[in-house]
């Protein structure tokens, strides 16, 4: 079997993207995927970047993405803004095709 894809959702408190990461693996889980999501602020991906497959920066904390993508280039994991649609709707479905997608580039 293989490893279970984690994903971190970062914003800059946590609160919306506690409630994405939810939805995502909510999705995940009637797809019979392997997920589990976490959200976590900007400042602890630093030291937790290691430890996931996966990482989606929420649109109000773009400005972060060069940071971020640093971080994660150096972790060897992709990195993404999360849809902003898809954001805007909660719709846990269209940001695991977007996980999905990243993590077979």
């Amino acid at each position: 079997m293989s490893e279970p894809i984690k994903l971190i959702i970062l914003c800059s408190w946590g609160a919306t993207s506690s409630q994405l990461a939810v939805r995502v693996q909510d999705a995940a889980k009637k797809r019979n995927i392997d997920l589990q999501a976490d959200a976590g602020g900007t400042g602890e991906f630093k030291k937790k970047a290691s430890q996931y497959t996966v990482a989606l920066l929420e649109p109000q904390v773009r400005h972060l993405k060069k940071e971020v993508t640093k971080i994660a280039d150096a972790n060897h994991i992709p990195c993404d803004l999360v849809d902003q649609r898809a954001f805007a709707l909660m719709d846990g479905d269209k940001v695991l095709d977007q996980v999905l997608g990243l993590i077979k580039q």
